[in-house]
């Protein structure tokens, strides 16, 4: 009876820890993307106020964000490196960045 008891606490306590590591993942390429662009949106609109519709220069356009790697940078945050593909005004432009990531209820928002 000892020995059944040590194996459902065992198994109770791996359960346990597999739904806590879930809870504490970094953000996925899709969710990254998903982040990236409002970022742009909210940094776009921010520079249209602040300057003009008439002097805004064309909108970039997100086309491919992949995920290099993220390390735990603080409670529900990560700092990520990303390749970045980028449409703007007809030029197509590819780099990497740093940025950190922090989880918003369902979703994740994007910083420098």
């Amino acid at each position: 009876m000892t020995q059944l008891r040590n194996i459902t606490f065992i198994g109770a306590t791996l359960a346990i820890s597999l739904a806590l590591g879930a809870c504490s993942s970094s953000p996925n390429e899709g969710e990254l993307k998903a982040a990236v662009e409002a970022k742009m949106k909210a940094d776009s609109e921010a520079l249209e106020r602040s300057i003009g519709k008439q002097g805004m220069p064309t909108k970039p356009e997100l086309k491919t964000v992949r995920k290099v790697g993220c390390k735990s940078d603080g409670d529900k945050a990560y700092r990520c490196e990303v390749e970045l593909e980028v449409n703007h005004g007809g030029t197509l432009a590819k780099g990497t960045a740093s940025m950190r990531f922090v989880k918003n209820g369902e979703s994740w928002v994007a910083s420098k």
